[in-house]
């Protein structure tokens, strides 16, 4: 029985969000410049997109306007026939 190896596609996704969006979003968090908080607003941009991708590392740089995530998300996939679980 052949098995098939799982691997994953690491895909960067960058985000430009209003600031106040981005205040509302993480209203839950004590500190709205942690990674966490990063992290759970590309969580919900991906929920909201219908996309099963996993968050991983975060980067930010903000101005008084806009925060910019750049998130690396990963997608697991078959390396046999290379088909996204």
């Amino acid at each position: 029985m052949e098995s098939s190896e799982i691997t994953l596609q690491v895909y960067h996704h960058h985000l430009k969000i209003p600031i106040e969006t981005y205040f509302n979003t993480v209203t839950d968090f004590l500190d709205p410049w942690d990674e966490r908080a990063y992290q759970f607003v590309v969580h919900k941009y991906l929920e909201e997109a219908k996309d099963n991708g996993i968050v991983g590392m975060v980067r930010q740089e903000r101005d008084e306007n806009y925060v910019y995530l750049d998130a690396a998300v990963r997608y697991p996939m078959v390396m046999d026939d290379r088909v996204p679980l």
